[in-house]
């Protein structure tokens, strides 16, 4: 794991980035640039990346190598945008507060990591294993989670519109509280998921 050292900017609460003693955010443009530049280098060639704090950060239009593998690195509050992630897996990472937009996982094996509080929006996540990850409070927008294996995952006071849920396994997936609208649960097993009676759309 990442870490867990603070950024010595007075009044952040960020991790501290790498070799930087501060965050990504706060460290200067030459570090910035070169901390960009390894991970889009390991991203591209599908090198191994772990223990990585890169909080608030843009990353654009990275087609990441076959084989990636992530693990323990932190990528909160950051924005992913015409990505590719395919036949990789990424284990206790931290993605909260993230924005996606038009991107693509499939094939992932995704565990035991954090998305909660993210967006989604034209993006897909596809035919992988995604188990025990937390994605509870994230909204997504005309998206596509289907053909996952989502099972003990959360989904709960997530606002989900328009958006693919179909053959999916959802045993155990927690849905209490959320905004289902335009959802297809179709093929999948809703039955085997937690929703509370009175949610709008509940297994639909």
């Amino acid at each position: 794991m990442f870490p867990f050292i603070r950024c010595q900017e007075p009044g952040c609460q960020s991790f501290a980035s790498g070799s930087s003693s501060f965050c990504y955010h706060h460290s200067p443009q030459d570090v910035r640039e070169r901390i960009d530049k390894e991970i889009r280098e390991k991203l591209a060639a599908g090198t191994s990346i772990t223990d990585t704090a890169m909080v608030n950060a843009e990353i654009r239009g990275i087609t990441a190598g076959k084989g990636l593998r992530l693990s323990g690195c932190t990528f909160s509050f950051s924005i992913f945008e015409d990505c590719v992630f395919s036949s990789s897996s990424i284990v206790s990472c931290f993605f909260d507060y993230c924005f996606f937009h038009n991107c693509i996982f499939s094939d992932m094996d995704i565990r035991y990591s954090v998305f909660a509080g993210s967006s989604f929006v034209f993006s897909r996540i596809s035919d992988s294993t995604v188990i025990h990850n937390n994605f509870m409070g994230i909204d997504s927008i005309d998206s596509d989670f289907s053909g996952n294996d989502f099972y003990f995952s959360n989904f709960s006071l997530s606002r989900l519109i328009d958006t693919g849920m179909e053959d999916a396994n959802l045993k155990r997936t927690n849905f209490r509280g959320c905004t289902t609208r335009g959802v297809s649960f179709r093929y999948s097993n809703p039955e085997e998921a937690f929703f509370r009676k009175d949610d709008e759309g509940a297994a639909r």
